[in-house]
């Protein structure tokens, strides 16, 4: 979609309190609402910039314990619609994944009428950007944004953006397998630059070739995994399974020897298989694909490497469950990461051009060397610290004695 530019002009209204701006960046401050992994502070990290993590903001107290864990920040807040945004702190760079169910596919697409109220929270993340005026801002939702009730809400957001008259603006689809990971990810980019800071150089980074998915899953088990299969219990999984299994043999293709991805746990009428890319991650598919390869649903760390996260630099202090579940809301950090790489440089944030990980495929074999079977199996084997989740302190899991992570990780069996 081609950018919607303004006037860069001081003396547009709004632009003549913004008071002195920093042209070139010591430390980038950034904030972030609806915070989940922190996907943007991991791709600041990743690209090596200088940056202080101002505040974060999530409803969810899992959520909050993983933050707290792996993102030291100045504030937490809680609940954004109860924030005075008045006298909430002002950063360079602001990120917000507003909640996608009321838009998505996967929910009621109840928009801005949503009965749970995560409709229009929105127009919290509005007043922030009003009152504070970042130097420029990204927001994420689902490609179902701009089609819900035949564009009108989405029409809606860009007009209540562009009224503020401080920003230029850009959106577009970003898919996260057209960005080097083979991970089926398609959602709406909402980009703002300010214009008194655009140098009119922003443009959506370009597609690059994708990895192949052998990269991201850990090694092949050597035992037979020929008639692998997901316990009974799990009717739909067990069924999609034997079906795909049994088309490919009908094919004349091994099954454990094609990385076949399939989303198990859909209902066999809308089950999506995919050779080589895995299908949209969410929170409702939080237990994993199944690989046919491997015989088995994915592993947390082979999920965390397809949304462009390091698991040798993540300390889990939530259950698999709930790991699985912020995995499936995160936006991709691949995909954040190639944004920032183009529009940190366009809004004067950084001095040159910053280095693409991705494109020159640095990115793709620094995952790839995390790849450990054993340290995937015991993944999140730790003891939930009562003091990060109060609500959950009674629930323990002990890592299996003698257990050994691979040089270079972050954890420590828990004692």
């Amino acid at each position: 979609i081609a950018p919607q530019r303004g006037r860069a002009l001081l003396g547009v209204k709004g632009l003549r309190t913004l008071g002195a701006q920093r042209t070139m960046p010591g430390a980038i401050r950034v904030g972030t609402d609806c915070s989940g992994m922190e996907a943007p502070v991991q791709a600041l990290r990743n690209l090596g910039i200088e940056y202080k993590h101002v505040f974060s903001c999530d409803v969810c107290p899992f959520a909050r314990a993983t933050i707290a864990a792996n993102f030291p920040h100045e504030i937490m807040y809680e609940d954004v619609t109860k924030r005075n945004n008045a006298r909430a702190p002002a950063v360079d760079v602001y990120v917000a994944g507003f909640p996608c169910q009321p838009f998505s596919s996967a929910g009621l697409r109840q928009g801005f009428e949503d009965l749970r109220g995560r409709g229009t929270i929105f127009f919290d993340v509005l007043d922030y950007i009003k009152r504070q005026k970042p130097r420029v801002f990204v927001l994420e939702n689902v490609r179902g944004l701009q089609q819900i009730n035949n564009g009108r809400y989405f029409a809606a957001i860009m007009e209540a953006l562009t009224t503020l008259r401080l920003y230029n603006i850009s959106t577009g689809l970003m898919n996260t397998k057209d960005h080097g990971i083979p991970h089926h990810r398609v959602r709406t980019y909402i980009v703002g630059i300010r214009k008194d800071a655009d140098r009119g150089s922003f443009r959506f980074p370009e597609p690059i070739p994708c990895a192949k998915l052998s990269h991201f899953l850990e090694p092949k088990p050597k035992a037979s995994i020929a008639r692998s299969l997901p316990p009974p219990t799990q009717t739909n999984a067990r069924f999609n399974v034997v079906e795909v299994k049994r088309e490919l043999r009908r094919k004349g293709s091994d099954p454990s020897q094609v990385d076949m991805v399939i989303d198990c746990d859909s209902t066999p009428r809308f089950r999506k298989t995919m050779d080589g890319i895995s299908p949209c991650i969410t929170c409702g598919r939080k237990a994993g694909h199944w690989v046919t390869s491997r015989g088995r649903r994915m592993f947390k760390t082979e999920m965390m490497r397809l949304q462009g996260m390091d698991p040798l630099k993540f300390k889990v202090v939530v259950s698999a469950n709930q790991l699985g579940h912020q995995l499936g809301n995160t936006m991709s950090v691949n995909v954040l990461e190639r944004l920032l790489c183009v529009l940190l440089p366009a809004a004067g944030l950084v001095r040159d051009q910053l280095p693409d990980r991705w494109a020159t495929g640095v990115a793709v074999r620094a995952l790839a060397s995390t790849r450990n079977l054993n340290f995937a199996k015991r993944f999140g084997c730790k003891r939930v610290r009562g003091e990060l989740l109060p609500n959950i302190a009674n629930r323990k899991r002990k890592c299996p004695s003698g257990t050994k992570f691979p040089p270079g990780s972050s954890f420590k069996r828990a004692r």
